[in-house]
C-alpha cells in the first residue's frame, strides 16, 4: 500500500483527506479503545467507534458510519498506520466499495500519521487527564 499523503495534511475541501488510527484508554474494570476518522480539513472527527476491543468488528461499525456521512461524489483519501486492521483484505475491500482511496505510513514511522496522532493528544489531554472513569460505559 502506498502513502499517497507523504505528510501533506493540508486539505483544501472537507472529505478529501482524512485519518484514521486507534488509541487506547484505561477504565476501571478495563480498557476502551477510540477509533475515529479525522477530517483534516474540516478539523473534526466525522466517524468513530469506541469498543471494549480493537477487533474487526470496530472497524466495521467505523467504516458503516462513515459511509453514512461521506457526501455524494466524494472521493477522500483515508490514510492509517500499518495496523493489522488496515492491511485486512475486509477493510480494503470495503474501501473500494465505498471509493475511498487507502492511503498507510511507512513502516515504524509515526510522523507519517501525525495528524491523527495529534487529535489524540488534544483528546487526551482535554478528554481524559484528570478524569476517572468508574466503568466502560460513562466513557463511551
Amino acid at each position: 500500500m502506498h502513502n499517497l499523503l507523504k505528510r501533506d495534511f493540508d486539505a483544501a475541501r472537507p472529505f478529501s483527506k482524512l485519518g484514521t488510527d486507534v488509541t487506547e484508554f484505561k477504565v476501571a474494570g478495563g480498557k476502551a479503545y477510540l477509533a475515529p476518522v479525522y477530517d483534516m480539513a474540516s478539523k473534526e472527527i466525522v466517524a468513530r467507534d469506541v469498543s471494549r476491543s480493537p477487533d474487526l468488528g470496530q472497524q466495521r461499525r467505523l467504516l458503516a458510519m462513515l459511509a453514512e456521512r461521506l457526501p455524494a461524489g466524494a472521493e477522500p483519501i483515508l490514510h492509517s498506520d500499518m495496523g493489522w486492521q488496515y492491511q485486512h483484505q475486509w477493510w480494503r475491500d470495503e474501501l473500494e466499495r465505498l471509493g475511498i482511496r487507502q492511503s498507510m505510513s511507512r513502516k515504524g514511522n509515526c510522523l507519517d500519521n501525525a495528524a491523527t496522532e495529534q487529535v489524540f493528544g488534544h483528546l487526551k489531554d482535554e478528554f481524559y487527564r484528570g478524569r476517572e472513569f468508574d466503568s466502560y460505559e460513562p466513557f463511551k
